[in-house]
């Protein structure tokens, strides 16, 4: 049991580290999910186009095309007339003070009556979002506008307007939650991965490449613990920091998701407290396999520094899976499934959108996970051997 003692050692140790608090605590767990969560929260409120929010909507030349200003109005567009040559204009949308501005010449109303194309202008700034959100909101009501005056052309022709209809086209996304759901599923086994990682990424170092940089390994091996009892007791250090990391993400996760307009990404994501921990649950092997992996990194380094960018690349590693699934179409497999990190992300998708757990992935998922954390400490092992660790 003399690795236990070693593992209270360095747990006592770490956290007087003001460093491996901050990562393992509070970035990963609080920082993290809160930063990201506001990114995508606010990026989807620049995309997504809210037809029952009023807007103002500033027009040129509106006594030109009533009919046009009172549809805009009755698609919540509250339109207020303004005057001013182009460069007034383009001046005020440069600034920020009008996101767009509808232009509508003097002979827009002839055009109509002729039967030709009616010219109308829209002043727009592409490089600012809210002008361009505008403006796409705008366009598809113009589009529906058009079609009205198309049909209506037709209908005073006598011409049966069904004759331009060729195809009836309906699209049934079979999908759970579409484009949106899926990116939040993903960005939970994401969240889960990156502060298992960055939860015992300090200590990782600080227990094998900072002690034999510190000169403090040597006497450690002089005393009556044999080089497995010393890694082992490293190696629970490390996975108790890292599932301590786990448990505040998925207990700020728990908070943070009833704060989000969830709605906004998709009404039938389960993000529940519930399903939170079911998916923390599911995450739980990786917890042994990331100690491994960063206590068998970092016993490959003779100095903080160089071990500082062999882990620092394998932060890279829990990016992998989030953007392959995103950017691939990777299929539920028996490959796929025993892949650490790789089978998790699948599985707390499935959570997260409501989907069954199969128990074949489930049992490949632990079971492969488990086999490389064996293979990781097996290898660690042996690199844990006394005439190399003090050459």
């Amino acid at each position: 049991m003399t690795w236990l003692l070693v593992m209270w050692k360095e747990i006592i140790d770490n956290l007087r580290d003001r460093q491996t608090l901050f990562y393992a605590l509070l970035f990963g767990p609080i920082l993290l999910p809160t930063i990201l969560g506001g990114i995508l929260v606010a990026s989807f409120q620049q995309v997504i186009i809210d037809f029952d929010e009023v807007s103002e909507l500033h027009v040129r030349g509106a006594a030109h095309a009533p009919n046009l200003v009172d549809f805009l109005y009755a698609n919540n567009f509250d339109v207020e007339e303004v005057d001013g040559d182009d460069d007034v204009l383009e001046r005020n949308i440069r600034d920020g003070d009008w996101p767009i501005v509808l232009d509508i010449p003097d002979d827009y109303g002839d055009a109509l009556r002729k039967a030709q194309p009616a010219p109308l202008t829209l002043h727009v700034d592409q490089s600012d979002k809210s002008s361009m959100r505008a403006s796409r909101r705008l366009q598809t009501l113009l589009d529906v506008f058009d079609r009205k005056l198309v049909l209506l052309r037709l209908q005073i022709r006598g011409v049966d307007t069904a004759l331009f209809d060729a195809l009836a086209v309906a699209e049934n996304d079979v999908s759970v939650d579409g484009i949106s759901g899926q990116l939040i599923a993903s960005l939970l086994p994401f969240l889960f991965i990156m502060s298992m990682v960055m939860g015992g990424f300090y200590l990782a170092i600080d227990t094998t490449a900072g002690e034999r940089e510190r000169q403090s390994l040597e006497p450690l091996l002089s005393l009556p613990v044999s080089p497995q009892e010393l890694l082992f007791g490293k190696f629970a250090a490390t996975a108790t920091f890292i599932g301590l990391s786990v448990l505040l993400t998925a207990t700020s996760l728990s908070v943070l998701f009833t704060l989000f307009p969830i709605d906004l990404f998709g009404s039938q994501l389960n993000l529940e407290p519930k399903n939170i921990f079911v998916s923390l649950l599911l995450a739980a092997p990786l917890v042994p396999f990331i100690a491994a992996l960063l206590i068998l990194i970092a016993a490959l380094t003779r100095s903080t520094k160089e071990a500082q960018t062999y882990l620092g690349v394998l932060m890279v590693i829990p990016m992998a899976p989030y953007f392959l699934l995103q950017f691939l179409d990777i299929k539920n497999t028996a490959v796929s499934a025993s892949m650490p990190m790789l089978g998790q992300y699948q599985l707390l998708e499935r959570v997260v959108l409501g989907e069954s757990l199969p128990a074949w992935q489930l049992t490949l998922s632990v079971a492969g996970t488990l086999y490389f954390t064996l293979l990781a400490v097996l290898v660690a092992v042996r690199l844990y051997r006394p005439e190399r660790l003090l050459r």
